[in-house]
């Protein structure tokens, strides 16, 4: 008696079913490590810094401001940011450390993008110069870059975990969870949040200048994620959005 082919595809085919429901059921296991090992400050921060962003995507939503191609192009940038928040926490957060950092180092590119093209110097289809980025981050892009590239094998089998099984020892195939290099990922993920929240409230102040008021409350809760920020050890400087006229 032969075997059913649609039998056998059928046993073959839920491994990759049984490999998908692994990986989930570890990544939720380990957000809750995650969550544990940030500091409380972060997380705080992290939820205002968002309201902030809604708070400013809302702000005179369907009306036109003063515009022209820079704050077009600031404008979309800041969106594509603010629409992979919830994406780049995941990943952070349930262990998948390399595919985090290759998405940190693309929002790190956004937030260096936003610099070349309020300076006038951003080209199209090159990569933003990183030289336009906040003074004194450049390291970040550097360090991201060492983990996201595919030819650093040795570092991305540090972060792939190990499994030990009596003799055998290989790389897990379920996310491990590593405290230090959750809380160093998502310390810059809550970072580069702040910046870009920033950079949305300087432009709403540029699109609406006669509105400033409207703004204020928005303004006050970017101040009050500083300082959580700060409580846990960020050095912020020029804590709170300024006007242009400030």
């Amino acid at each position: 008696m032969t075997a059913n082919p649609k039998s056998a595809a059928g046993e073959f085919l839920k491994g990759g079913i049984s490999l998908e429901a692994e990986v989930e059921s570890a990544g939720m296991g380990i957000r809750e490590k995650s969550k544990a090992a940030y500091e409380q400050q972060w997380l705080d921060a992290r939820l205002i810094l968002l309201s902030v962003l809604r708070q400013v995507q809302a702000f005179r939503s369907g009306v036109p401001g003063q515009t022209d191609q820079s704050r077009s192009d600031r404008l979309a940038l800041i969106t594509v940011f603010a629409q992979g928040t919830s994406a780049v926490e995941r990943l952070i957060s349930e262990g998948q450390y390399i595919k985090a950092t290759a998405a940190l180092k693309q929002d790190y590119e956004i937030l260096a993008r936003i610099g070349e093209v309020k300076a006038g110097a951003a080209k199209v289809g090159r990569t933003p110069n990183v030289k336009h980025a906040p003074e004194g981050t450049r390291h970040f892009y550097g360090e991201l870059n060492e983990v996201a590239h595919p030819s650093n094998e040795g570092l991305l089998t540090r972060l792939l975990g190990r499994l030990h099984s009596g003799d055998v020892r290989g790389l897990s195939s379920v996310p491990v969870f590593d405290a230090d290099t959750a809380r160093s990922l998502y310390e810059l993920h809550v970072w580069l949040i702040l910046e870009i929240a920033r950079e949305a409230m300087r432009l709403a102040f540029e699109m609406y200048p006669s509105d400033k008021a409207e703004l204020a409350e928005a303004a006050q809760w970017f101040a009050s994620a500083v300082r959580h920020l700060e409580e846990a050890g960020f050095r912020v400087e020029d804590g709170e959005p300024k006007t242009p006229s400030a």
